[in-house]
């Protein structure tokens, strides 16, 4: 599937997981896609929000320090 299908049917109502089990899509590849959309409707260049995702720092609250 590439990102101009899954603009379009998210575009037309459907959910990403309608999307992830009519398309037999993967978990990865389903949110790879929603990134995208998510990117196109707020009119945000991928490659930013992947840099500013790289930056974020995951907490994880069973670490023993």
């Amino acid at each position: 599937m590439t990102i101009e299908q899954y603009l379009k049917l998210r575009d037309n109502g459907l959910s990403l997981e309608e999307i992830q089990d009519e398309q037999s899509l993967s978990e990865g590849t389903v949110w790879t896609l929603e990134l995208g959309y998510q990117c196109y409707t707020r009119q945000i260049p991928l490659d930013q929000a992947i840099s500013i995702i790289q930056q974020v720092t995951m907490i994880n609250p069973n670490a023993v320090h």
